[in-house]
């Protein structure tokens, strides 16, 4: 089926967060593949341009923002735009600073989420909604070219670059450990992860390489990691790699051990293997896109123990917030998946 006429000009809002970045990009793939010669503008937040940057859109204009704070910030938004008419805005974020983008937009058509996927009154900020969500979220991403009417595409593109001048580790054989989520309640145990490092190491002959922000709470995470190690060979790269090396790394690692977090996506999107690990939310919606054979996903476990409920009986946006909802995943789980993996992986 032939697409409908190109629209003109589209706009995407997606300021964040890093892992939505990464899975909005096979959204802006099919866009650019269907309709060459359409304009696209993308509005994202400023931490991510080194990964757009690493994607290389070609023909898509990048308008970097930080997350607004005030009418102030609107109101300069709303005359940067008020110039352009857009045929579509495809709102892609349900946040309150995100939804008063919009009304700062002038376009034909908003799309944005239906009722399942909506919140902060987003449904007050666009014009038409989307039907239900599709199960995975690059999925729910790909929904809103269907919305303009496009097939659906028959494989994804992530296109994203490793940076050569950022791959300082070529040489070594590793796998990657993401030591934090972007929320407590989805880090798994710090001891855990230490067993599995040094069986790992034991058993497949792969040293470890640390990754994580900056931040306070993944240093801390990282250091009561490091105390649990009884092998050598752990490298320490948390809060010392900017985005770009981060992709470096996750681009010449054997493959990645994380909870749900960005990182999941940045492999993903690099053809990495991920052994994710999922209890707060289900692999099947946030875990690594069609490459959850190796992830250990205790989401329905935890509904049934912590909310006493099945499945089908909860909406898709449904988390397990609960304190040891983590804990649920076993050392010996994880381990069964990385021999899985490491048996069916060129190693």
């Amino acid at each position: 089926m032939l697409p409908p006429p190109a629209p003109r000009s589209l706009c995407l809002v997606r300021l964040s967060a890093l892992g939505d970045v990464v899975m909005v990009l096979p959204l802006v793939r099919w866009l650019r593949r269907c309709w060459p010669e359409t304009s696209l503008t993308w509005i994202c937040g400023r931490g991510a341009m080194p990964v757009l940057e690493s994607a290389a859109l070609t023909g898509v204009e990048l308008v970097p923002i930080d997350k607004p704070r005030g009418l102030g910030d609107y109101w300069r938004l709303r005359r940067t735009f008020a110039d352009r008419n857009f045929d579509a805005v495809l709102a892609l974020q349900a946040s309150w600073r995100a939804n008063f983008i919009y009304p700062c937009l002038n376009a034909r058509r908003k799309i944005g989420y239906g009722p399942d996927r909506a919140k902060d009154g987003h449904r007050w900020f666009v014009g038409e909604c989307l039907p239900p969500a599709k199960p995975h979220l690059v999925d729910g991403f790909l929904q809103f070219a269907e919305a303009l009417g496009l097939p659906w595409p028959t494989a994804v593109e992530w296109g994203l670059n490793v940076d050569p001048e950022a791959m300082p580790m070529a040489s070594r054989r590793y796998m990657a450990l993401n030591v934090c989520s972007s929320k407590p309640e989805r880090d798994w145990l710090p001891e855990r992860y230490g067993a599995v490092i040094d069986y790992v190491s034991r058993r497949h002959g792969l040293e470890t390489v640390l990754i994580g922000g900056p931040s306070a709470r993944e240093r801390v995470v990282a250091d009561e990691i490091l105390a649990r190690v009884e092998t050598r060979g752990v490298v320490d790269r948390v809060g010392r790699t900017n985005l770009k090396q981060m992709i470096a790394l996750l681009a010449q690692a054997r493959f990645l051990l994380a909870p749900d977090t960005g990182a999941v996506h940045l492999a993903t999107a690099l053809g990495k293997p991920v052994c994710g690990l999922y209890a707060v939310a289900p692999a099947r919606r946030t875990g690594p896109y069609g490459a959850t054979e190796y992830c250990v996903d205790r989401f329905d476990e935890g509904l049934c123990k912590y909310l006493g409920r099945k499945p089908g009986e909860v909406p898709w946006a449904q988390r397990v917030h609960h304190p040891s909802a983590m804990e649920l995943i076993s050392v010996s789980a994880v381990l069964e998946k990385i021999d899985l993996l490491c048996g069916t992986v060129d190693m």
